[in-house]
């Protein structure tokens, strides 16, 4: 059962699948899979998605702060530029300010508005 979980596991951050990979890394007790799993996954709702409401709900389901955001972020941000791949970064329509926001844009509006932010 367990070598099962474990290849889901492995087919779940192959996908991309990393909130339900965290999940099951959970599960199966691997402290420090879940970790880099976290901070993967609050990175894939932000940079990937823009959500503001997700990021700040997954934020607080994982007992992240908005400093310990700002670090996460700054760590991937760094790791991509620099690279030639870095569509993460580019601007993106924002939905909040009808402006195209780059992700450095995109995380300081998070951050201004945080405590107005509704996770529903």
């Amino acid at each position: 059962m367990e070598k099962q979980t474990k290849e889901e596991l492995k087919l779940l951050i192959q996908r991309g699948l990393l909130v339900r990979a965290e999940e099951v890394a959970r599960e199966l007790g691997l402290d420090e899979e879940v970790e880099d799993l976290r901070r993967r996954a609050i990175w894939q709702m932000a940079a990937t998605n823009r959500n503001m409401p997700g990021t700040k709900k997954l934020a607080e389901k994982y007992g992240f702060s908005k400093s310990d955001l700002k670090s996460i972020f700054q760590t991937f941000v760094e790791s991509i530029r620099g690279k030639e791949d870095q569509r993460y970064l580019e601007p993106c329509y924002d939905q909040h300010t009808g402006e195209y926001l780059s992700f450095e844009q995109w995380m300081n509006q998070l951050f201004k508005r945080w405590d107005k932010i509704g996770t529903g």
